[in-house]
């Protein structure tokens, strides 16, 4: 499982970090290149990162249907641009989940991107998905502007009783709103 982590970060912390370097004009200010070119390891840097909350926010999706969110972790900031290692929880009137990932921002008034994987487990009334079940996935979060923005997932159903509908096995999951 660790070396499962492990690797996930080496590939994803660099296309994040490499996703955000770029300028408005398109060339790489000299501190963003300087820490793109730098292995993942050497990202990690005891002195520039700080345990902080990244963000929020109330949504509307499926299967949580309304839902408030609240994530947290390690954030490295940089110029105009940050970088959050988080742990995120959400509770909706259609379930609750708990997920990991990383986020960056990637551009002016708040415009961000964040790549989660998580659990979901869902109330009596969910939006399109089983009642009382536990789902699988990950999900993409975008920010086109001020924290305005919304999320897609993919997730599947663990476990399969006799007897219980196949519908709902897999489900796409989505939400738009203000924050995470």
């Amino acid at each position: 499982m660790a070396r499962a982590v492990r690797r996930w970060v080496s590939l994803v912390l660099p296309a994040l970090l490499l996703l955000g370097s770029t300028g408005a004009e398109g060339q790489q200010s000299a501190p963003v290149a300087a820490q793109a070119a730098r292995s993942p390891a050497e990202a990690f840097d005891r002195d520039s990162w700080r345990v902080a909350p990244c963000i929020g926010g109330v949504t509307y999706g499926a299967p949580f249907k309304l839902a408030a969110s609240y994530g947290g972790g390690l954030v490295l900031d940089g110029e105009a641009r940050s970088l959050c290692v988080l742990g995120v929880a959400k509770v909706g009137l259609g379930g609750a989940g708990a997920s990991a990932g990383i986020a960056r921002t990637i551009g002016s008034f708040g415009t961000g991107v964040a790549l989660t994987g998580g659990v979901i487990r869902t109330f009596a009334d969910p939006l399109n998905a089983t009642a009382r079940r536990t789902y699988v996935g990950g999900a993409l979060h975008l920010w086109p502007v001020l924290v305005l923005g919304g999320e897609i997932g993919y997730y599947v159903r663990l476990g399969d009783d006799v007897g219980t509908a196949t519908h709902g096995k897999r489900i796409v999951t989505w939400s738009a709103g203000f924050g995470f």
